[in-house]
């Protein structure tokens, strides 16, 4: 009756846990390092949270119900990526459990902002049936049986209860493996009423060849500290040797129905973008930068495939694509590494119209499930606005009403030729007055492109890209005096070297790179030595132009 109890219990928080993380969304983040203990050991949380989080006033009232608070220690760390600030605050606990069982670490609150709740389920306190050993040494893998390439974890575990001086652990060399270190772990463990130390060696193993992989037999050598210091310093007593043997593992190979190109072996996956302006809500001239990030928990980045986006599918008309370059990243979880990698894409709207990017589809193999699965990002539609010309609606004339209202032939042969003399006058008319127009119009024209290639010399001169790309729209529509509104409309309408420098500046703009732009003198000179359409004295039409 008892055990059904305390089965039921465990149920209800970890149900109650469950749903009380799913409607919380957790601005600060909180870790364990483990998530399994016993009763009489310690355990580390690490809260983390950004610049504007102040971890210093959370509210621990709740977290002391179960636990006890051994230390406390906060960092702050300060990185620059991409020419971006990034501050974190982190705040790290080291906890004692109160009892055993399923026990909460609740969520913490500061500012409004709250962390998600997490369960540990604490084991009963170890007895120790081993006489009076002080100094033990374990070690232990996750898994016996995995595929090519998976992750599988090896602990080493040294608990001691005297003080060692120079504890060494064997080297661990593999063949046919790639291993990372994760970050070791030290905590204590009360047996028997006596406190241990107790350290814990992790490694991250990814077999790369199918069949046996053996992980050697592990040794840890040591010598006791006495207490008391003698005159040539610290009283050393006797000499350990501790040896765990060697551990076979079986390397499966990739399964004949995996479809995908790269192998990817992983606990979960999740494939995911983000737009920094919404795709179908763009305007003729506008940009948005795409980005896609692939995460994979159990693999490392270099593991993961490069992601495909717009760039590996056919060239759009009207869509102009700057990719940037793809960055990828591992973050060590509880359970080993995450691997991540991200690509972004700058998108320039250089025409109106409605576009739909393929899905993205990622073969991968759930390692928990044992079964083939597939991450898909839908399809995604680009709408670039484009106003709809409704045709003229002609007014419908029956037959009938048609002959009732027909004129007679001489009349309208009399109208025609009425229509004709009107239309030559007309004509004559207009051509006396564009002879006298044009001259105004170019003298206007003159006026006006006087002042823009001035500011747009001194724009180059400073090679300030952004004030170029307007000034140079400006002159354009004037220059070819028809409506140029895009960098795309107008290497349509110039010659190849304009193109050429318009081209590099469109780079430089929408690229996320950090290089700067420094070929403003070049484009000047090329805007400078474009002549109008249609332009036949070129050394009358430049000298309207600023000299360099």
């Amino acid at each position: 009756m008892k055990t059904f109890a305390g089965s039921l219990m465990r149920i209800l928080i970890l149900l109650s846990l469950m749903v009380f993380s799913a409607i919380t969304v957790a601005e600060i983040r909180s870790e364990v390092d483990r998530e399994t203990i016993g009763m009489g050991e310690s355990l580390r949380l690490t809260i983390t949270g950004d610049a504007s989080e102040r971890l210093d006033q959370l509210d621990l009232a709740a977290l002391q119900f179960d636990w006890e608070i051994l230390s406390s220690s906060s960092s702050t760390n300060t990185s620059f990526i991409n020419g971006s600030r990034s501050t974190t605050r982190t705040l790290s606990l080291d906890l004692l459990p109160l009892r055993d069982g399923i026990l909460s670490i609740p969520s913490l609150s500061t500012g409004g902002n709250r962390t998600t709740p997490i369960a540990i389920t604490v084991n009963p306190q170890t007895v120790s049936t081993g006489g009076d050993d002080s100094i033990r040494f374990s070690i232990e893998i996750d898994k016996l049986d995995v595929y090519i390439q998976e992750q599988l974890i090896l602990t080493v575990t040294i608990e001691q209860a005297i003080n060692l001086d120079g504890a060494e652990v064997t080297q661990l060399e593999l063949n046919g493996a790639i291993v990372e270190e994760l970050t070791r772990r030290n905590f204590q463990r009360q047996i028997n009423g006596r406190l241990w130390r107790v350290t814990q060696l992790r490694y991250a193993i990814y077999p790369q060849q199918r069949g046996t992989l053996e992980i050697p037999s592990l040794s840890l050598t040591a010598r006791e500290v006495l207490p008391g210091r003698s005159l040539l310093g610290a009283r050393l007593g006797k000499r350990f040797r501790l040896s765990e043997d060697a551990i076979a593992i079986n390397v499966k190979p990739v399964p004949e129905n995996f479809p995908g190109d790269v192998w990817l072996p992983a606990a979960s996956l999740e494939l995911a973008q983000s737009w920094s302006t919404p795709p179908e809500a763009m305007e003729i001239g506008d940009s948005t930068t795409r980005t896609l990030t692939l995460a994979a928990e159990g693999l490392l980045s270099s593991q993961l495939p490069s992601i495909t986006s717009m760039s590996g599918s056919s060239k759009i008309t009207g869509i102009r694509v700057y990719p940037d370059q793809e960055s990828s990243d591992q973050i060590e979880r509880t359970g080993g590494f995450l691997g991540q990698r991200t690509r972004s894409e700058a998108l320039v709207a250089s025409g109106s119209g409605s576009w739909t990017l393929p899905e993205v589809r990622v073969a991968w193999w759930n390692t928990e499930t044992d079964s083939l699965e597939f991450e898909i990002l839908p399809s995604t539609t680009i709408s670039v606005g484009n106003p709809v010309v409704q045709s003229p609606v002609q007014p419908i004339t029956s037959a009938a009403e048609a002959q009732s209202t027909a004129a007679p032939i001489w009349l309208n042969v009399l109208a025609g030729i009425g229509w004709l003399l009107a239309l030559l006058f007309a004509c004559m008319l207009w051509r006396s007055h564009v002879s006298k127009a044009s001259n105004v119009s170019i003298d206007s024209t003159e006026e006006t492109l006087r002042p823009l290639l001035t500011a747009m010399k001194a724009s180059t001169s400073q090679n300030d890209a952004p004030a170029t790309r307007q000034l140079l729209l400006r002159w354009a529509t004037l220059h070819y005096q028809q409506p140029v509104r895009t960098l795309d409309q107008l290497k349509g309408v110039c010659r190849s070297v304009l193109a050429d420098e318009v081209s590099t500046l469109e780079t430089a703009i929408y690229s996320q790179n950090d290089d700067a732009w420094t070929r403003g003198a070049a484009l000047y000179r090329a805007v400078r030595d474009e002549p109008k359409l249609g332009a036949t004295d070129r050394t009358d039409y430049r000298a309207l132009y600023p000299t360099s």
